[in-house]
């Protein structure tokens, strides 16, 4: 029976050093910034004039294409951080529409989950 006792002071007197030492600092990872996120909404329709898509998401980025008020588009990714332009906080999304990929910034699109929404929001939208 004392044996057994000695043996666990011994084991204890041998680690308890051990777990007092100190700890070692934390090791800072730095991870690349997250150039998108997952969008909740699928579906935009522009509610703008003439909504510039460029190839970047940003107003130096080169204009590719241009899309005309209630023109519907697919969103497939949204920028991490909001940015804000002419006094408008928002993000800039990736889109898809009438063939042309982009990005455009989110104040001049209205979201929607499904394409049909979409589709009666820009029909509703043409007409008045």
């Amino acid at each position: 029976m004392w044996k057994k006792i000695a043996v666990v002071w011994v084991g204890l007197i041998l680690i308890l050093p051990l777990s007092c030492s100190k700890k070692p600092t934390p090791v800072k990872v730095e991870l690349p910034p997250t150039p998108v996120l997952t969008v909740k909404a699928n579906w935009g329709v522009v509610v703008s004039p003439y909504l510039r898509v460029r190839k970047k998401p940003s107003v130096d980025g080169e204009v590719v294409a241009h899309l005309r008020n209630a023109s519907i588009a697919e969103v497939l990714s949204r920028t991490a951080y909001p940015e804000t332009i002419e006094g408008k906080a928002d993000y800039w999304y990736e889109i898809s529409s009438e063939g042309v990929r982009g990005w455009v910034f989110g104040c001049y699109l209205k979201f929607f989950d499904t394409k049909a929404e979409a589709e009666k929001a820009a029909t509703s939208t043409q007409n008045g």
